[in-house]
């Protein structure tokens, strides 16, 4: 009896158990899962798919028994490390394997085809047995009627007695040998959150694939050498990793910390975004590794008895982010840049000294944070000790720091997206979608919402809520959430408070952590948080409320930045940024909300035109 699937067997094992005996199975395995029995609603829908695929099953024996005889199935597989996800029915017919969903309502709910074919996204991702073979989704209606089978966006739906159909149409010749491919090792890609969680429990990281072929563990590994070199010399060290959103830039810099606390004494990770800082401290139950970058400034730069922290290593996140000394002296009335506050502490660490900048592409969203890379190179030039700092970063970063003692390395440029593998790409969609090429746009959501990345837009925030819900209803683990730009002042009507009385004050850690039943979870989508709470974190499922600071006129878009207190050179590339990071969140999807007015109307239709799908409302689901 395994702790990991309810029930596994051949076709053969499987038409030869008896149902007590196998539902009992399942009812064993429920229990190891969840510590309590369950409901009698719960065996009564196991009963059903019982008498469904016994039936299927039979019907594809009698079609071709040499071929469908070598077919197995697993039932209640659950998905490790996912928070109880486990789908329904996994088919092995010959070199393929189809999920098999059963839902008992008479109407099918984009939620439930989402779902269904998440699974078999997820598999292919992560599932070590599933990478090769071809796959397919199935969702059956049991309280349909029975023959009823229509195709929704490639995935057959379908009542009770047309099943056989589509299950003897996936097969493939060739076998799967259950045992191994039960044993197979699925490794999920944590969020960052967990992830964090993980590294600081010393517990092993999943070893992912894409994390793998994006170059991570050469990157944390190239880190650790230059900070192994500039230890042994006695000298100083600036680091810098560029990476796209979602890159796993984050990951590396926690990874790098926690590694070489153990070799070289105490390390910190700083952040200048301080909701991250909470949402982290506040999951690892700890101040030390994790602090505020403007916090550490303060204490080490500009007290007036200045000491000297105690680390060797210090990582800061988003460095092309921080303040610069236009922004510190109306700040702080001190006319220094952050950078240069930064290496002036960096100096005064006694004997040796590592920073590591990280550096996101197009996230600058704060004033003051538009200076870029040049100061740091500006920080290190009016040094009085130049000549002892060396600087590491990408081939693309050489320039920037021209007259200083400059090594490149391509392992310090994360370029593909870690998110999730049908997001890879999105970056690429958001840039074009937001630069106005909707056409190119089009043609990338094709390829996104292939590898299914669904993309949704309402102009119903109700429905968006409802599809939520609905989508993660047996999934408790997962997180949705209300996305907002800080700029847009008209979704306050329609109930998304964006605000900056409700949105400063609100508790950020428990938006990100707390369980689904806390209204002060992201998960209860009431309160939103804007660009500056979710940079740098993401959900699973975003709920982008859309506003009218960046909107679609006369076939171009319309940006209307607010007017902030400190001078900005761009506001509209800040506003730009804005809605990068906001449309960069999700890891299973995105949902965008268009207010219902008629000023909106154009932006609508300009999301439709880039490729966005219109999220079915429950009046338009189907009766069957």
């Amino acid at each position: 009896m395994s702790d990991t699937w309810g029930w596994a067997g051949t076709i053969s094992d499987f038409l030869s158990t008896p149902q007590e005996s196998w539902l009992q199975s399942l009812e064993d395995h429920h229990l190891r899962l969840w510590n309590f029995n369950s409901s009698n609603s719960q065996r009564v829908a196991w009963v059903d798919e019982h008498k469904v695929m016994t039936a299927a099953l039979k019907s594809c024996l009698n079609a071709a028994a040499s071929e469908v005889s070598t077919w197995s199935l697993v039932f209640e597989y659950e998905l490790p490390m996912e928070g109880g996800r486990r789908p329904d029915v996994i088919v092995f017919t010959g070199a393929a394997f189809v999920v098999v969903e059963f839902k008992s309502a008479p109407m099918i709910n984009q939620g439930d085809i989402d779902q269904t074919m998440g699974y078999v996204r997820d598999l292919c991702d992560y599932h070590a047995g599933s990478a090769d073979l071809a796959h397919f989704g199935i969702l059956v209606l049991t309280g349909a009627n029975p023959t009823f089978a229509k195709l929704v966006d490639e995935t057959p739906v379908v009542g009770g007695s047309s099943l056989h159909q589509y299950l003897f149409s996936a097969h493939q010749e060739g076998t799967v040998d259950l045992d191994t491919w039960l044993n197979s090792p699925y490794r999920p890609l944590p969020t960052l959150v967990e992830a964090a969680r993980r590294i600081f429990r010393d517990e092993p990281l999943p070893h992912i694939h894409t994390a793998i072929a994006a170059g991570i563990p050469e990157t944390v590994e190239l880190l650790g050498r230059i900070v192994d070199k500039t230890s042994d010399e006695s000298s100083r060290s600036l680091a810098f990793v560029t990476g796209v959103p979602g890159s796993g830039k984050t990951l590396v810099g926690l990874r790098l910390v926690h590694e070489r606390t153990s070799t070289h004494g105490r390390a910190t990770f700083l952040s200048g975004n301080g909701p991250l800082v909470q949402v982290l401290q506040d999951a690892l139950s700890s101040r030390v590794f994790v602090r505020d970058l403007h916090a550490f400034i303060k204490t080490y730069a500009l007290n007036q008895r200045l000491s000297t922290p105690e680390e060797h290593i210090i990582v800061f996140d988003e460095a092309q982010r921080a303040w610069d000394a236009r922004y510190m002296k109306e700040k702080k009335n001190v006319a220094k840049s952050e950078p240069d506050l930064l290496i002036s502490i960096g100096e005064r660490i006694e004997d040796w000294a590592t920073m590591v900048g990280l550096i996101g592409e197009g996230q600058e969203i704060h004033s003051g944070e538009e200076a870029g890379i040049q100061q740091w190179r500006d920080a290190v030039s009016n040094s009085s000790n130049t000549k002892t700092w060396s600087i590491h970063c990408p081939p693309k970063l050489k320039d920037q720091f021209q007259g200083l003692s400059v090594s490149t390395h391509e392992e310090l440029d994360l370029n593909v997206s870690l998110r999730s593998k049908r997001a890879e790409d999105l970056h690429q969609w958001v840039h074009l979608l937001l630069s106005g090429s909707l056409s190119l746009a089009h043609r990338q959501a094709l390829k996104i919402r292939h590898a299914q990345y669904p993309l949704y837009v309402t102009r119903d925030i109700e429905e968006a809520k409802r599809y939520a819900r609905q989508r993660f209803d047996e999934e408790p683990n997962h997180r949705s959430g209300l996305l907002a730009s800080s700029h847009a002042k008209n979704l306050f009507k329609h109930g998304i408070d964006n605000g900056y009385q409700a949105t400063s004050n609100m508790n950020v850690a428990k938006w990100y952590n707390a369980p689904t039943s806390d209204p002060k979870s992201s998960n209860a989508l009431i309160q939103p948080v804007t660009e500056f709470s979710c940079q740098g974190l993401e959900l699973d499922l975003p709920i982008l409320c859309w506003g009218s600071d960046y909107r679609m006129q006369s076939e171009s878009w319309n940006l209307t930045p607010i007017n902030r207190r400190y001078k900005q050179d761009d506001p509209k590339a800040l506003l730009r940024n804005a809605y990068r990071v906001l449309l960069t969140r999700g890891r299973d999807g995105l949902i965008i909300f268009v207010p219902n007015e008629p000023l909106m109307d154009a932006t609508e239709n300009a999301l439709l035109a880039a490729g966005v799908q219109l999220l079915p409302t429950a009046a338009e689901l189907i009766a069957v």
